[in-house]
């Protein structure tokens, strides 16, 4: 078995098929609650590689990214003080993406708790272990091979008929395109269904205008703690403010609430998730 060490994999080469611009296409499969692993959920993933770096995110959320900036930039214009939460609607169930930059051979999540936006450098190193097993997905011949990463063991499928070594989510590193990747309990998959040239590569702006902070680790998982005793933090001192104290807001029925039902729901809202939300693909974050 031949083991290749991130250190030595600096260099991310493009065969001339997908030079630059391409997006390739994946179908993530996860079951979020590790009480119910017969309920699984899917979505569609794009994964934008130019050749200065990749973006990989849920192609609804960035549907609804772009509506809700719209709604906004509308609101701003007209200086209105309302907000209607049920115009939009949030099909997406990943509200993550990840972005690497080839030439510094980094690469970060994007992502968020209680709308306040992270940015999170990665910084442990992907050791893989390639090994002969040979098979094919979606035409394409491709070869086996393992790591153990972000507090799971992962079991990855790459071509070299597509000399990217990027794949879905933080995993990259390979000879070539990673098409298939799962963790060895099949909680989270992320399987290849496509590809197609793009002319425009989203950037950040694209998603959501507002600033990210860039924090550790460690530091997340802290702010997660603190998120999941007191969910409604935020939205209390948004109402202590005498500047937003005149907003109203509305549910998907149109009803108007008041600030204390906002509270509320909010708190059962979150409640009742992480009930059901525990299985997360980066254990370590939420722990």
């Amino acid at each position: 078995m031949k083991k290749i060490n991130l250190l030595f994999a600096l260099l991310f080469i493009s065969s001339s098929a997908f030079a630059q611009n391409h997006r390739f296409i994946y179908e993530y499969s996860f079951k979020i609650d590790s009480l119910n692993k017969d309920n699984i959920t899917k979505e569609l993933m794009n994964l934008d590689v130019s050749k200065d770096g990749s973006s990989f995110y849920s192609s609804e959320q960035f549907v609804y990214d772009s509506l809700t900036n719209a709604e906004l930039t509308k609101a701003k214009a007209i200086q209105s003080t309302h907000i209607d939460l049920g115009k939009i609607r949030n099909n997406s169930k990943v509200s993550f993406s990840v972005s690497k930059n080839y030439q510094k051979s980094d690469t970060k999540l994007h992502t968020s708790i209680s709308g306040d936006k992270y940015e999170i450098p990665e910084s442990e190193n992907i050791n893989w272990t390639i090994v002969p097993e040979i098979s094919e997905i979606k035409g394409y011949k491709v070869q086996k091979a393992t790591t153990n990463f972000l507090g799971r063991k992962w079991i990855a499928w790459f071509t070299n008929d597509i000399q990217i070594q990027d794949g879905p989510y933080k995993f990259k590193g390979l000879p070539g395109l990673i098409l298939k990747i799962s963790d060895e309990k099949n909680d989270h998959i992320f399987n290849f269904v496509g590809s197609k040239k793009i002319n425009h590569f989203p950037s950040n702006s694209d998603f959501d205008d507002e600033k990210e902070l860039t924090i550790s680790t460690t530091k997340f998982n802290q702010l997660w703690k603190d998120y999941v005793k007191d969910p409604a933090k935020k939205i209390k001192l948004i109402y202590a403010s005498s500047e937003v104290s005149n907003i109203t807001v509305t549910d998907a029925s149109g009803k108007t609430l008041t600030q204390s039902e906002v509270i509320r729901n909010k708190e059962q809202r979150v409640k009742d998730n992480l009930k059901k939300t525990n299985n997360f693909l980066e254990l370590s974050l939420y722990k």
